[in-house]
This record gives C-alpha cells, structure tokens and sequence, in this order.
C-alpha cells in the first residue's frame, strides 16, 4: 500500500540505489566512521532514510559530504529504538518537518510521542507489509530486541537491509523470502550482530545464507570483524565490504 506521497526529489539514473551514511567503517577518508547505522535508499522514485546512526552530528556532516539533502527524504524508516540507529532522528525532523517515518509499533509511546511533537506522521507497523511500492517493512519482529528490517523487490532481486538483526539475522532472512518468495536473494547487507558468536556459528549462519540462495552480502556495524573475515572468506568477490561512503548500485549484484 503506498501510504507517502512523492515530495523533492532527487533521483538521477546514475545514482546508487543503496549509500551507506553512517557505519563504524568508513571508505572515504573525508567522512566520519562512527558506531551506528544509516544509509539512503533510492527506490521506484523515492528516497528513504533507513536508520539515523547514533550522532546526528556525523549524521549531518555525512550527509553534507556526501550531497544528501534532508528535503531530498520522503521517508524515514527505523529498524529498532537503540541509540546507534535513532541518534540523528531530530536532526531530520527538524530539518523535514511532517516527514512519514516507519516504525515497529512496539516503540515505546514517549518515544512516538516525541517524533509527533515535529509532525512526523507515524506508520506502524505490526506484520511484514508493503510501504512503498517495492519497499516492504518485515514488520515488528520479535527477538531480544523487537526490530524491522527493509526489504526492497529490483531487478536484480530482493535486496535486505538490517539494523542490528536482533531477532535474528537468518529469521530476518527468511522472512524476506516468505515476503517476495518469486525473487532470487540478491544482496543481505546490514548489521548481522554476531560479534559474539563462535566461528562454527557464524558457518552454519552462511550456510543457511547459501541454501537460501543469497549471491551477495555485506555485513557491516555491529557484525563484528571476526564474522566480516568469515563472511568475506566465503563469500569471494561476492561479499561488499560496507562503510560510510559505500555505494551500491544494481550492477554490483550482477
């Protein structure tokens, strides 16, 4: 259901589908690497920011770095409510002010309140659901941390962007699948949260990866440099080392 309406719009064919703003990693030396997650997707003629790192700050700077306008946004979306994700939240509120802004709805009521006071105008989701035209939240999974992830049908195929991956990173997974089940995975890209697993963990988490049919990965934030190593090992040329100034367009998942 499409439930935001096209604003300012900034949407060359030459620009990427997915810049990464905002990542603990950095792949320009003139932008700041900060713990966090925030990247611009640019989908079907719209703009979404999904999460806001935890500085809004480096937020605003990466963004002025990078040529990203907050009137540019027509959507925010937020995986979960920690800090390293919602950090620079009023920033673009107060820039963009009545901007639709995707939230599980187990987000705590001060916290919706909050976003309203700038005119946010709130879409909550429960269930995985279409928000945009080829944007789908997962919907407000549950896990030791309730989050979404976004879920984005192209031509390359179904693209998964995670947060942190609370609930999970391979239920995340599956849940895309369920959603777009005629779509071939083509990238997993996000915060996988596996900094404390064993080895043989994260093996069995790329081997399911595998049997799901995903071609490419690029775990970033918190997935920790021991499972980035693993994932880039198995993965060969089809794992995208992510950082703040990353850019990924539908030719990198060919």
């Amino acid at each position: 259901m499409n439930r935001v309406p096209k604003t300012l719009l900034k949407s060359a064919s030459s620009n990427p589908m997915i810049t990464m703003i905002c990542d603990n990693y950095t792949t320009r030396d003139d932008l700041v690497a900060s713990w966090g997650f925030s990247c611009l997707i640019r989908h079907e003629g719209r703009n979404i920011l999904f999460d806001t790192g935890g500085d809004g700050i480096v937020l605003s700077e990466n963004m002025t770095k990078l040529g990203i306008e907050p009137a540019w946004i027509d959507l925010m979306m937020i995986s979960h409510q920690h800090w390293d994700h919602t950090g620079g939240i009023y920033y673009i509120l107060n820039a963009k002010r009545n901007l639709p802004v995707c939230v599980p709805r187990s987000f705590s009521a001060r916290f919706k309140d909050d976003m309203r006071r700038y005119g946010a105008e709130l879409i909550e989701v429960e269930k995985a659901e279409e928000i945009l035209p080829g944007l789908y939240s997962t919907g407000d999974l549950k896990g030791p941390v309730r989050e979404q992830g976004a879920i984005l049908r192209t031509s390359a195929g179904t693209v998964v962007i995670t947060g942190c991956a609370h609930p999970g990173i391979v239920k995340i997974l599956e849940t895309a699948k369920k959603v777009l089940p005629d779509k071939e995975i083509a990238l997993v890209m996000g915060g996988f949260h596996l900094f404390d697993h064993e080895d043989k963990e994260i093996l069995k988490i790329i081997a399911r990866f595998k049997r799901a049919g995903v071609s490419y990965t690029a775990a970033s934030h918190c997935s920790g440099e021991n499972a980035r190593a693993i994932f880039a090992n198995e993965y060969g040329d089809h794992f995208i080392a992510l950082g703040a100034g990353s850019e990924i367009t539908r030719n990198n998942l060919k």
